[in-house]
């Protein structure tokens, strides 16, 4: 969990749970839903036919200005394309809540008391959970309304049982339509080189910490920028690890994760010291970027494109791969997860869950048609669709050229306009982005090609064991929720302070036992405790 994630379960708990306005939906049980059959959405015989009789329906995502849309895309934009095959039309209000959701819109839009139909939001983040976010009286329990509704979700689950685990709540209550990740959208942080550097100075791409020492030594002995970069906070990013990707070579990562049914916090683990050792031994020594703790995203990128840093901790793999374009007979190579031992899979790595809770649609009780909701958000997960939305047209996004699927523009309907000749610009009109509730398809969201920079970045950050150890979508009760904000606070602030003290030697490592036991004085132990019981709770569900 974030920091800034913190604060905003706060605000919403002050909004929710102190009654701060006089819109604020009053607290109920989570009990079954009594829902009347409606005829006009059950369909003839059981089968229903899309589209359904025109219907609009209200969400919280951003209002699209049409003016901006070109000439030439209005015919393939994907959005008037899915009113005409659902027959329902999108009234979008604000408050967009895609991505991670729970901002300060969210919590304003709950406390007015007037909800969209269809509320996009991270509810799997909100407050105390989704639980409370039913027993507020904000969302609707789905269960049942998946059952008569749904039946292409429920097909979903039915056939992935880490999937209909991992959406629903330790009781069974499902909550939302997900968006479900695929395989290749788990991964997309790692370790990048110049290949073209390394192949100059007769390296090879590192496997181990001591390999990846001696690559940067080289570069530094040859006068080759600053060696390794990385943004600070990578190291802090919790359970989907952005910065694993060096921990493993210690066989240890940040944050929570599993071994042998056991959560371990990292942190506190013995290797760690080892591993900030080591960090601060190539700082010290130059081999990191000196501006390493005040590095963002966009200097990171920067130094990487005009040679300050000639291997990097970055994603994604898209990223990483255009770097090429920026100077002649530069050659990018995706690096492995470190290993401590050379010759064996990583243990570690960057990976989401395919469900996040991230970009999810659930239905609020100021819903006055939730047939039609949930007929249109069921649409989404029907196997003939998928191509459709995540693709766009054949002919003006993609083309298959002799059984096989590419995005090369010599193939596509010729557009007059400007932009018209370019793929990234029809992409941006032709296909959903991944922030939405769907299955997600394989390769949506990279390259068709696999052998291009870009999938063989992917492949290399993809090889590891991480899928045995990252914890899996865990729900807290109110009192675990409660104690976990209060102890994470403490804990993570201290850590991000103290760590980039050692790194840069500002602080001894020779006090980094004291470091460990002011994370047992903050209360990590129950830290970790909370975080056991909530991940029993999801293996009995």
């Amino acid at each position: 969990m974030k920091l800034q994630r913190v604060f905003a379960l706060l605000l919403c708990a002050a909004l929710l749970l102190c009654g701060c306005s006089n819109g604020a939906k009053e607290e109920t049980q989570i009990t079954a839903v009594e829902i009347t059959p409606d005829p006009a959405y059950i369909g003839k015989d059981g089968v229903f036919e899309y589209p359904m009789e025109p219907v609009t329906l209200s969400i919280n995502l951003d209002p699209v200005d049409r003016s901006t849309i070109p000439a030439w895309a209005l015919e393939y934009y994907i959005w008037d394309i899915i009113a005409e095959k659902t027959g329902v039309t999108l009234e979008r209000i604000g408050s967009s809540g895609q991505g991670g959701g729970n901002n300060d819109a969210i919590y304003t839009l709950i406390a007015s008391g007037d909800l969209p139909d269809i509320f996009l939001n991270n509810w799997f983040a909100y407050s105390d959970g989704p639980e409370d976010a039913i027993k507020h009286n904000i969302i609707l329990r789905l269960n049942e309304i998946y059952s008569m509704y749904a039946p292409n979700l429920t097909k979903v689950l039915e056939e992935n049982e880490k999937w209909a685990k991992d959406t629903a709540t330790d009781d069974g209550t499902y909550y939302v339509f997900p968006f479900l990740r695929s395989s290749g959208g788990q991964s997309s942080y790692g370790l990048a080189y110049r290949k073209d550097k390394l192949n100059e100075f007769d390296l090879e791409v590192p496997e181990t910490p001591s390999e990846l020492e001696n690559v940067l030594r080289v570069f530094k002995q040859n006068g080759e920028g600053c060696g390794l970069t990385f943004e600070y906070r990578y190291l802090f990013t919790g359970e989907q690890g952005y910065g694993t990707a060096l921990q493993s070579g210690f066989g240890i990562k940040s944050g929570f994760y599993i071994e042998d049914g056991a959560v371990h916090f990292g942190e506190c683990e013995p290797a760690y010291e080892e591993f900030v050792s080591w960090l601060n031994k190539l700082y010290l020594e130059g081999l990191i970027d000196p501006e390493m703790p005040s590095v963002d995203k966009t200097i990171l990128q920067n130094k990487f494109r005009n040679g300050d840093a000639l291997a990097v901790l970055m994603g994604p793999a898209q990223s990483a791969a255009e770097v090429s374009v920026f100077g002649e007979g530069w050659e990018i190579a995706g690096g492995p997860s470190l290993t401590p031992e050379k010759g064996t899979a990583p243990k570690f790595g960057h990976a989401e869950n395919s469900y996040t809770g991230a970009s999810c649609a659930a239905i609020s009780t100021d819903c006055e048609n939730i047939a039609a909701a949930a007929r249109f958000l069921d649409w989404f997960y029907a196997q003939d669709n998928l191509e459709l939305y995540q693709r766009g047209v054949e002919g003006f996004a993609y083309a298959v050229v002799d059984g096989e699927y590419t995005r090369d523009i010599d193939h596509l309907i010729p557009l007059e306009g400007e932009n018209a000749d370019s793929v990234s610009m029809r992409m941006r009109y032709a296909q959903i982005s991944g922030n939405w509730p769907m299955k997600m398809l394989e390769g949506m969201s990279s390259s068709p090609d696999a052998a291009s920079p870009q999938e063989k970045i992917l492949a290399a950050w993809s090889n590891n064991n991480m899928a045995e150890h990252i914890m899996p979508p865990i729900t807290l009760t109110r009192d675990e929720s409660s104690d976990y904000i209060t102890l994470f606070m403490d804990i993570d602030t201290y850590m991000r302070e103290q760590i980039a003290l050692f790194i840069t030697g500002v602080r001894p490592m020779s006090e980094f036992a004291d470091f460990t036991q002011m994370l047992e004085k903050l209360g990590v132990q129950q830290l970790i405790s909370i975080q056991q019981s909530a991940y029993d709770r999801y293996l009995a569900r």
